[in-house]
């Protein structure tokens, strides 16, 4: 997080959400990033060539608000009414190896391939650490399926190429929620429409992650690179590979995720997983608790808005069953997604209840304890990682109880 007191431009690490926009805005090169060990960058700024212009404030995604009035919260109140689609590549090779089905590729590839929009950013793979780098496509710089990457599950300063974006009349950009905000503030003027595409997210990871999947597969990285990861693909879930070396996805996911380990800290201020609060006009999110284990896989797609709906119907080579609400809300996971937003408040500094005070520090207790205890053994059998998953309460949850009204 950037802000302007007392005349100077201040960092906080701690609300940092790592999308790399405010060295992307700087006129003036003001903005430098170090290196930590955790894969994170810590953002350091030189007072001397800083002029105060305060873009990095406005393009920082961590200065945005969740809009909660009066002390209702009205995120989840919209969706009963919303489409969804189960979605995946018509082609059986691309949906096996790619995340989730392929969905998301497909709608960036055949968007292009077609003209529905001229110019998209999102992602590019790179072969080794950190495995994907921003980048602008067009029908003349058209990704192949294995140039866009699978699910990266550790943190990317995903903005940080946005000087590549020139002036065209149709935009897609591609990303998680702070990943949007911060691209739609910053390329103002290279476009005449700009679309939305919302990668789900409730977490990015550290690189302390990895870490710990490296030595579960007997394997190791560095913060410095040179390794490389695979986090999904073959199949859904799929499978992790650090260093070609495959961790199952339930001992992959299982604690990490559903425990929130290794957390990037500016996520604890984000509560709009779906990218509503930035105006997203699909969200891609995988279909935890509705769909089973297999060999091809699918995404679960939320539609927001009418081009949206369009920009799926246009996609032809995306196969799109319809779903209503009822077949899809228990993979929406609205009771996590309430508990954050219940907590923003309190990781922001800000006066809270006692009820959501206690459960913001429950959850960051058992965090550090599970983080320490998996990095001291990584090697536990299986079954272990699954009583430990299953017998453990979690204890911001048991807390704060949410009641379904939708």
């Amino acid at each position: 997080m950037l802000k302007l007191i007392n005349g100077d431009i201040l960092y906080n690490y701690e609300h940092c959400q790592q999308c790399g926009v405010c060295c992307a805005v700087c006129p003036k090169g003001a903005i430098s990033m170090e290196s930590l060990e955790n894969g994170l960058k810590r953002i350091c700024i030189d007072k001397s060539l800083c002029i105060r212009c305060q873009k990095c404030v406005r393009t920082c995604p961590a200065n945005r608000t969740i809009f909660i009035i009066d002390g209702y919260d009205s995120y989840l109140d919209q969706f009963q009414a919303k489409k969804f689609f189960l979605a995946w590549n018509a082609d059986d090779k691309i949906r096996h190896l790619s995340s989730s089905g392929g969905a998301t590729k497909t709608i960036i590839i055949e968007s292009l391939k077609t003209g529905f929009v001229d110019g998209v950013y999102s992602l590019k793979k790179l072969e080794k650490y950190p495995s994907a780098t921003g980048e602008f496509y067009t029908r003349e710089n058209l990704p192949s399926y294995e140039d866009l990457p699978n699910s990266v599950y550790h943190s990317i300063m995903a903005c940080s190429e946005i000087s590549k974006v020139h002036k065209v009349s149709r935009l897609m950009i591609v990303g998680t929620s702070c990943q949007l905000y911060a691209l739609e503030k910053s390329l103002t003027g290279k476009y005449d429409e700009l679309i939305k595409v919302c990668i789900f997210c409730k977490q990015q990871k550290t690189l302390d992650s990895t870490k710990w999947l490296a030595k579960v597969s007997g394997s190791k990285v560095s913060s410095k690179g040179g390794f490389t990861a695979e986090y999904r693909g073959i199949g859904w879930p799929g499978f992790v590979r650090i260093n070609n070396k495959p961790v199952a996805w339930e001992r992959a996911a299982g604690l990490p995720f559903g425990r929130r380990l290794w957390t990037v800290p500016g996520c604890n201020n984000c509560g709009d997983p779906f990218g509503t609060e930035v105006g997203a006009d699909i969200s891609m999110m995988d279909p935890w608790k509705i769909s089973l284990e297999n060999s091809l896989g699918e995404t679960l797609i939320t539609v927001h808005s009418d081009i949206g709906l369009q920009l799926i119907q246009h996609t032809k080579s995306l196969m799109a069953q319809e779903k209503n609400f009822a077949q899809v809300g228990d993979a929406l996971g609205f009771g996590d997604i309430w508990r954050k937003r219940a907590c923003v408040d309190y990781f922001l500094g800000k006066k809270v209840s006692v009820g959501v005070e206690r459960a913001a520090k429950a959850e960051v207790a058992q965090r550090r304890f599970l983080e320490k205890t998996l990095t001291m053994l990584p090697r536990l059998p299986f079954i272990c990682f699954r009583l430990l998953n299953k017998i453990l309460p979690k204890k911001r949850d048991s807390i704060l109880q949410y009641k379904d009204s939708i």
